[in-house]
């Protein structure tokens, strides 16, 4: 055992560095003890934050201790006790397994200084390397993993400094020792890596061999509250998914005992008997989808809109003539010229964005009508429109007045057709799925009707006044919206 106070006091006499001596102060004491049992534990605990502490803990076997029974008082702490080194160092206790252990511990604020401090150990870089810590947080968990590589083939050349080993006349222990390599045969390493959550994982290596040690460690945190609240979710989604099975298996026997029968108040029959019709009227069947000529039904005036065209260009001190205006506007209608073709062709040379304003500020929405969408939204009854229109006109119109509730829009520009052709019969039908013996027609043109009623479908026009006497329009009359909810008893 002098060789060990020598080489302490040696390194006292050598000056070496700091780091040097605070990473040999407990290693040294077990060179010299051949025979004798020693091991090193490099402890590397871990907090959530990637922080954590590293203990080195060296412990002899009783032989050691009884060859050196004056190595507690020998060994030289001060630098480890150094506030300035940062390591804590505890004094000398016995293990559980009768053996005399002396402990340093240093925290570190990251995995980029836990290398810092590892270095401290041996005075080397290259025994503890590439260390990470990666966090990774999910919903109820968190995942840990640790990496690093511990290289200790080295082997005694871990415990000795060049400049001191100069200074002792080329002896690293101060005296001669004739086998060297023969020293570290008792003694082992212990790495062992403490995660926040989990068992500790700990690496037995020996020193010497040519070949480095990689080390990796993973677990996994489970919130207690995290998982409770994911299993309160999937109870309260399977809650939900069976209130919607049976909020919609009620709609479907809701459905199915509606479809059994009439709606009363909007059938073919009940309109005839409301509105007092004559006509011959196909059978009454069940009502599917109201369908609307918004220009004239929902929106005023009724005029013909070609007509309407022709008058707005006149006032404008346009010279084309009304059969010519009426002709352009079949074709804007049928989505063969745009708008703006359609304003120069009229002879007007203004904005063709203000003139369309200018021409849909004409119209206003008829009495009753928002209410009577409403009312068919509230029935569960789906309201389409059907319009000789231009897409852009009849989307602003329908936009600047505010008109909601409508299901399905068949404009005439957009599928190329006009009524009363039976094209644009078939593209709603096609749109909506819905046969023309479940839908209802209500429009202001007559012609409009007629072919309407020739498909299969159930008809109403709307007008200013019921007709007189002997007047048979072969269609059932309204001249309001009011009408449609009117009951008048059977004969």
């Amino acid at each position: 055992m002098p060789a060990v106070v020598r080489r302490g006091a040696a390194r006292q006499r050598a000056g070496v560095s700091a780091i040097a001596r605070r990473g040999a102060l407990l290693l040294v004491v077990i060179l010299g003890l051949t025979a004798c049992q020693a091991e090193i534990k490099v402890g590397i605990g871990f907090n959530e934050d990637g922080s954590g502490v590293v203990t080195v803990d060296v412990a002899l076997d009783a032989d050691a201790m009884a060859r050196a029974p004056e190595i507690t008082s020998l060994l030289l702490t001060e630098d480890i006790e150094d506030p300035a080194s940062g390591w804590s160092y505890s004094d000398p206790r016995l293990d559980d397994q009768g053996r005399t252990s002396f402990s340093a511990s240093k925290p570190f604020g990251s995995p980029e200084q836990l290398e810092a401090v590892l270095a401290e150990i041996f005075g080397s870089e290259e025994v503890f390397r590439d260390f990470t810590f990666e966090r990774e947080t999910s919903f109820a968990k968190t995942d840990y993993r640790v990496t690093g590589v511990v290289d200790l083939s080295d082997g005694l050349d871990l415990f000795t400094d060049t400049e001191l080993t100069e200074r002792l006349g080329g002896n690293p222990l101060g005296e001669s020792t004739p086998d060297l390599e023969g020293l570290l045969d008792g003694v082992t390493m212990r790495v062992v890596l403490d995660l926040p959550v989990g068992p500790e994982r700990e690496e037995v290596l020996g020193f010497g061999g040519n070949q480095a040690t990689r080390l990796e460690m993973s677990a996994q945190d489970e919130s207690g509250t995290a998982v409770t609240l994911r299993w309160v979710a999937w109870a309260a989604f399977v809650l939900v998914g069976l209130s919607v099975l049976i909020a919609v298996a009620g709609y479907l026997l809701e459905r199915r005992a509606r479809d059994r029968s009439t709606d009363p108040t909007i059938s073919q029959e009940s309109l005839a008997r409301t509105t007092g019709s004559t006509a011959a009227q196909p059978p009454s069947r069940r009502l599917r989808m109201v369908v609307l000529n918004p220009l004239g039904v929902l929106f005023e005036p009724a005029e013909e809109p070609a007509k309407l065209l022709a008058d707005f260009a006149d006032q404008r001190g346009s010279e084309v003539d009304e059969e010519s205006v009426q002709q352009l506007h079949h074709q804007a209608v049928l989505g063969r010229i745009t708008p703006a073709e359609l304003w120069e062709g009229v002879g007007l040379d203004d904005d063709p964005i203000e003139l369309t304003e200018q021409f849909l500020a004409q119209y206003t929405v008829r009495s009753g009508a928002r209410d009577f969408v409403s009312e068919m939204s509230r029935r569960e009854l789906p309201v389409a429109c059907l319009t000789n229109d231009i897409s852009p006109w009849s989307s602003a119109l329908r936009e600047r007045l505010e008109m909601t509730g409508v299901d399905t829009w068949i404009v005439s520009s957009d599928v190329g057709v006009c009524m009363p052709a039976p094209g644009i019969y078939e593209a709603l039908r096609r749109t909506t799925s819905v046969p023309y013996e479940n839908t209802l027609l209500v429009d202001v043109d007559a012609e409009h009707l007629d072919a309407a009623q020739a498909l299969g479908m159930s008809t109403a026009l709307l007008a200013e006044s019921r007709p007189q006497e002997g007047e048979a329009p072969g269609h059932a009359v309204v001249t309001s919206f009011s009408d449609f909810f009117r009951r008048r008893p059977r004969s």
